[in-house]
């Protein structure tokens, strides 16, 4: 039986991922059994007891023999240590320890995971996340250290197994990050509110960085905005950023503070129907609904399914139902399902209308033929 190749993974964290640090020893065994590769985990766990060395240097030693040098934050940097020299604190040292390494012979290869916050956190960082989110910018703008984000421990698993076997395999990118710009559209400045002068102002750096693949800064900028806008246009677009940005829970964050704002369940009824009643719904009804009718009857009645569901006055009556109904809360929980796990199901909505509900009214008349009878 041929020996596995052992990969060597360093973690470094502050102290403030207990849970995705907890996991980390999980993640490599469950890697290691299924395949062809041992991926040891290494940590300050490993680190022997010693009264002649530094226990730093100890660790170091470690992080001098990995393969992978893996870093974890959240909102901590970490606290000053007086036995550190040049250093912020111990984190600091392991990476810049093993950054130097990599520089020098080429490895060990780094990654670096950041848990999601919130955006008021976000807008007003304080000392320890503003350390956090200055080193992101250093990573974005150098282009050589992989990183991502993550919202949650399943989605950190998924993302570290996805990372380590694709250094495993050969197939990490090179550059290890490539520049990603966001653009976004521009809003004509109708003055002369200072509000919302200020706003645009504000918005106009937002967007020029994001254009310019400074995703760090722009993420900062428009996490303000988010707090202290009161302009529905700017927070639409600050929505935008932070879809494409990949950072769902911030989006969602923006749209609650605009349906807040306008205390209307008839925006979060058009906040439902864009997710639910797309072009793409109304096709997969019309298909569906087609296959079960004689061809000479497709034309008429696809004109007539299209002109139903696409005319002005079905969709406004539709919003104004479902704003009678169900409140904003329901309406954006709705929303958020067919956004995320959902998804799938908004998908197959129309082909399950436009097959279930003939089916069933032709079942209907075949067993109580009185309740069609005209």
């Amino acid at each position: 039986m041929s020996v596995k190749r052992t990969i060597r993974v360093f973690f470094a964290s502050p102290g403030d991922v207990e849970e995705e640090r907890r996991m980390f020893p999980e993640v490599m065994e469950t890697l290691s059994n299924r395949s062809g590769y041992r991926f040891q985990p290494l940590g300050f766990e490993n680190a022997l007891a010693s009264t002649k060395q530094r226990p730093q240097d100890i660790i170091n030693g470690l992080v001098d023999q990995c393969d992978i040098f893996l870093a974890v934050f959240h909102r901590r940097w970490g606290q000053y240590s007086s036995d550190t020299v040049g250093y912020t604190g111990y984190t600091e040292e392991e990476f810049e320890r093993a950054n130097r390494r990599f520089a020098d012979t080429g490895a060990p290869e780094i990654f670096c995971f950041f848990k999601h916050v919130d955006l008021s956190s976000l807008a007003d960082p304080g000392e320890q996340l503003t350390k956090v989110l200055e080193f992101r910018r250093r990573l974005e703008e150098s282009h050589q250290v992989l990183y991502r984000t993550f919202a949650t421990v399943t989605q950190f698993m998924a993302e570290l197994e996805k990372h380590l076997l694709a250094f495993a395999n050969g197939e990490l990118p090179t550059p290890r990050t490539t520049a990603r710009r966001i653009h976004l559209p521009i809003l004509a400045d109708r003055q002369p509110e200072t509000e919302r002068s200020h706003d645009l102002a504000m918005m106009g750096q937002a967007q020029l960085a994001a254009k310019g693949g400074r995703l760090e800064e722009a993420a900062e900028l428009f996490a303000r905005l988010s707090q202290t806008s009161r302009n529905i246009e700017v927070l639409d677009i600050t929505r935008q950023f932070f879809e494409q940005a990949g950072n769902a829970d911030a989006a969602q964050a923006v749209l609650e503070r605009k349906l807040t704002l306008l205390h209307d369940r008839r925006l979060a009824a058009h906040e439902y129907a864009a997710v639910v009643m797309s072009q793409h719904w109304l096709d997969d009804l019309v298909a569906a609904m087609l296959r079960q009718m004689p061809i000479e009857k497709h034309d008429a009645v696809e004109h007539a399914i299209r002109k139903l569901f696409t005319g002005t006055r079905f969709r406004e009556l539709m919003i104004e139902s479902m704003a009678k109904h169900f409140t904003v809360g329901e309406l954006l929980s709705l929303a958020r399902f067919y956004r995320g796990e959902g998804g799938t199901v908004a998908g197959k909505f129309g082909h399950y209308m436009g097959v279930a509900v003939p089916e069933i009214i032709s079942l209907l008349s075949k067993e109580n033929p009185e309740l069609f009878k005209s």
